[in-house]
């Protein structure tokens, strides 16, 4: 194993832990949820690929629920053998996949989301984000430059430097309870 890679496994473990004995996750939630819709972007764009929450990710489910009312498009993730693709909610059921995630069911979206919401465990302020290792996010976003990148998490996820590889795609934005950090502007 490289350094680098035990280098991820030791801060994956970390905040995992860190995020499962948080006890202010709700008003941590409530924060980000703020900061989130007061980027000028959220206004401006339609179509939003985002993450459904699992275990004890920053919560998803109140800004998809927000996004939808604001007229938004939204869109879920679904694994498909190593690829992961888009499939858009009109509030259909969600089913668990082999990773016990809930996924959407309905038709792949072949276009391009203006906007994606990824899930992280850290992120640095050169806004690279540490994710759960599958490289799901990173193929899927390797053909979609235009797409902005919002990573969410706590301010406690956001550390030093995070380890990097030649394939990891750097955020655009990272929106945190306590502050939203921008490396691109839409």
């Amino acid at each position: 194993m490289s350094a680098d890679s035990e280098e991820k496994k030791l801060l994956r473990q970390k905040m995992k832990e860190m995020r499962a004995g948080d006890q202010a996750r709700a008003r941590r939630d409530a924060a980000l949820c703020e900061r989130f819709f007061g980027m000028p972007l959220v206004g401006e764009k339609r179509s939003f690929f985002i993450y459904r929450s699992f275990g004890s990710e920053a919560d998803t489910l109140r800004i998809s629920e927000r996004l939808v009312s604001a007229g938004k498009e939204v869109y879920f993730p679904r694994v498909e053998g190593r690829e992961m693709v888009a499939v858009r909610w009109v509030g259909q059921a969600f089913v668990k996949n082999r990773y016990g995630i809930l996924e959407p069911q309905g038709e792949a979206y072949a276009g391009q989301p203006e906007v994606c919401v990824l899930p992280l465990l850290a992120a640095d302020k050169s806004l690279y984000r540490l994710g759960y290792g599958g490289g799901f996010y990173d193929r899927y976003l390797s053909d979609k430059e235009k797409t902005y990148k919002i990573g969410l998490c706590y301010d406690y996820q956001l550390v030093e430097r995070v380890a990097r590889e030649a394939h990891d795609i750097p955020l655009d934005a990272l929106v945190t309870d306590e502050r939203v950090l921008i490396r691109r502007v839409n």
